[in-house]
């Protein structure tokens, strides 16, 4: 391969989460930042940090306003607080953001098109292209033992929100790993399993889209997506595309039976569920959703958030996002 010169990333800041993949992603990091040096004379054109706690790649990420990219090397946790940060530096100093996957789910990287396999998504990250990518905003007030400090908060995404049986799922994943040591689709399967059998319910939501509303929806699952999988690689919007400034909305709500909901959720893998009456797809810009209950389960990008009520809000092309110029995605 070619070596081309570092000024295509600009001075680079590489966040690793090191617990990533039982541990894997540390000597990851440790070769990324090998690799990135034979690209530069300059001794400090590429610096590596590893996180240390929950939230530490917010921190790092907020405060990279003298870089031209930030990496993200880790799973979807990782590329979730560093965009997280990323959005709180002006947008006119924001550095671009880049994703090396080394985790269970790599939903983000999925949407990107950048290869599963590490070595390749090292090698390859000096021929992608910068492209303007839409960001998820949420500002929702607190609930349950968060209700003393009821002033409303912000939160960004780059791929999915949900609330609902889907969003107890991606939730009951991080505790489920660690105990099992299942990843990617069997573990969110599992997940699946368990909490259909065991947590099956609805959640009453009002909903309004773009000042459309929806009305009071017995909501089973409600993902509001920005890329077209959740759940490692569950298609849950196949169409979603997250340069076109728009949500793709999936959700089933009413009296549907377990025995019918479940099927469907495993037909969710392939995009097949979007073929049933039962699922309902429209797309948008802007939603207001209140939660008639405080301990309803919701998510972005994986990370719980406890909310009474919230709107969600896309930013057009709020982030440049380093991606493939072709898809050479392979994951299973």
């Amino acid at each position: 391969m070619q070596l081309r010169d570092s000024g295509s990333l600009g001075k680079t800041l590489i966040i690793a989460n090191p617990a990533a993949q039982s541990g894997a992603a540390r000597g990851v990091a440790e070769r990324m930042q090998r690799f990135c040096a034979l690209y530069s004379h300059e001794t400090d054109a590429f610096s590596l940090v590893c996180t240390e706690h929950a939230g530490h790649a917010i921190q790092l990420a907020r405060e990279a306003k003298g870089f031209g990219t930030v990496l993200a090397l880790g799973g979807d946790g990782v590329v979730h607080e560093v965009a997280r940060g990323l959005m709180q530096i002006d947008a006119a100093r924001r550095p671009r953001l880049g994703v090396v996957p080394v985790g269970s789910g790599n939903d983000y990287a999925r949407t990107l098109g950048i290869p599963a396999d590490q070595v390749s998504s090292i090698e390859r990250i000096f021929d992608y292209e910068p492209v303007r990518m839409d960001v998820g905003k949420i500002e929702y007030v607190p609930s349950g033992a968060e209700i003393a400090d009821a002033a409303t908060r912000t939160e960004y995404f780059v791929q999915t929100f949900s609330f609902g049986l889907d969003a107890a799922i991606a939730i009951d994943t991080v505790e489920r790993r660690q105990r099992t040591g299942l990843t990617g689709g069997a573990l969110y399967t599992a997940s699946g399993l368990d909490v259909f059998g065991r947590r099956f319910r609805t959640y009453p939501t009002n909903v309004q889209v773009d000042g459309a509303n929806l009305g009071r929806l017995r909501s089973l699952i409600f993902a509001v997506q920005l890329g077209p999988t959740y759940g490692s690689g569950f298609k849950v919007c196949p169409d979603a595309d997250p340069t076109d400034g728009l949500f793709d909305i999936c959700y089933a709500a009413g009296s549907i039976p377990r025995v019918v909901a479940l099927p469907l959720f495993l037909r969710a893998k392939n995009g097949g569920h979007v073929k049933s009456r039962l699922i309902h797809l429209l797309r948008g810009e802007r939603l207001v959703l209140d939660f008639e209950g405080d301990d309803y389960p919701i998510q972005a990008d994986g990370e719980q958030i406890r909310a009474h009520k919230a709107t969600v809000s896309v930013l057009p092309g709020a982030l440049t996002v380093l991606k493939p110029r072709h898809d050479v995605t392979k994951y299973t």
